[in-house]
């Protein structure tokens, strides 16, 4: 696939993409997405590493410039990284996966598909975020309050009650998820502009200095963005030199 040079149909600005540094770009579904959501949450928080290994990030998503600038507000993203279309055409141009598609509106199929129907996998992720995960980081520091919306719930030290390790505690993800949902259905209507690509899943591409394809990755399901969901990122250390 010629990622470059379809990207470049869709964007006038070429230099974006014009690079001597290695390229990890990720093509996020609608910005209104769970997926999204969580994925540049975990993006953000690998952004020194990426920096330090000068490897430049992209993001992509389904939305309008307000939807863009409200996501990367909460995400804690660097707007300069990421970049706005208005359809599914790219997406569609480099065969992603449209997730779920029938007669019914798209917001009944995103539905469907949390319940694991044309969605493998999502159950068991469903779970994980409720039973918690040995393998992958906790997500919230002791000192860290937990908010949906200007309202404080808690800090992240309660999670302790179930493992003081440094690992994904019960129910911490579940309410990341939470947090994450109460966000987008709070402002839905500058998060969703076009309802019609709700279902449109997620890639993620890494590019060497000279174009060339290191890794790809395409998801198949909600909730499932990368191939390795305990670690996300992780397949980035096989090239980090």
């Amino acid at each position: 696939m010629d990622y470059i040079n379809i990207l470049k149909e869709f964007f006038v600005d070429e230099s974006i993409f014009v690079s001597r540094k290695k390229r990890l770009i990720v093509f996020l579904g609608s910005f209104a997405d769970f997926d999204s959501f969580e994925y540049c949450q975990q993006l953000a928080d690998q952004s020194k590493l990426l920096y330090k290994y000068s490897i430049d990030l992209i993001i992509i998503g389904i939305g309008s410039q307000s939807s863009k600038e409200k996501f990367c507000d909460f995400n804690k993203m660097d707007i300069k990284n990421v970049f706005s279309v208005n359809n599914s055409d790219l997406h569609n141009q480099l065969n992603f996966n449209k997730g779920l598609v029938s007669p019914l509106p798209a917001i009944i199929n995103l539905l469907i598909m949390c319940t694991g129907i044309k969605s493998k996998g999502t159950i068991k992720e469903v779970l994980r975020g409720y039973f918690g995960d040995r393998n992958a980081n906790k997500l919230f520091s002791e000192d860290e309050i937990i908010k949906i919306g200007s309202i404080s719930l808690f800090k992240g030290e309660m999670f302790d009650v179930f493992s003081k390790n440094d690992v994904l505690r019960p129910f911490e993800l579940a309410t990341r998820r939470l947090v994450n949902m109460i966000e987008i259905l709070s402002n839905w209507n500058i998060y969703v502009t076009d309802q019609s690509y709700l279902t449109q899943r997620s890639a993620t591409i890494l590019l060497d200095e000279n174009n060339q394809l290191l890794y790809e990755f395409i998801s198949e399901s909600l909730l499932g963005y990368s191939s390795n969901m305990s670690k996300p990122i992780s397949f980035l250390e096989d090239f980090l030199n």
